[in-house]
């Protein structure tokens, strides 16, 4: 009787992860628990921080020296640009409220007296 077998990698890989995970679960979960591995870890943080800060100087620095705007900058000028944006839209406001009214009184007042300065001169002549 002749049995049919099959290689099956992915039978043989979840074979190796399970008994790597026996072996090295416990060990590694009592590692992290550790005073070393939080030290461990406070360095890794301490590092990143410093060669994240020493990254951002030096791509400001690049952007300076080849006269580029920064994202501050940018961020900056964007600020500048929605300031601008709502001083136009309150000074639109005003004009609307305020200032056509009274040229639209201003106007009709001028067409009344150039009417009566009309009417005026046909009575004379």
């Amino acid at each position: 009787m002749i049995v049919n077998q099959t290689f099956d990698p992915i039978q043989v890989w979840k074979s190796w992860y399970d008994m790597v995970e026996k072996t090295w679960g416990k060990t590694i979960d009592d590692w992290v628990k550790t005073d070393e591995y939080a030290a461990w870890v406070g360095q890794l943080q301490k590092w990143f921080f410093y060669s994240q800060d020493h990254y951002k100087k030096t791509v400001d620095q690049i952007l300076a020296e080849n006269n580029l705007p920064s994202k501050d900058e940018i961020a900056r000028l964007a600020q500048l640009v929605i300031q601008l944006e709502d001083k136009v839209e309150k000074l639109d406001d005003r004009l609307d409220d305020e200032l056509f009214p009274k040229l639209h009184a201003i106007h009709a007042a001028v067409d009344k007296l150039t009417t009566a300065g009309e009417n005026l001169a046909k009575t004379k002549s």
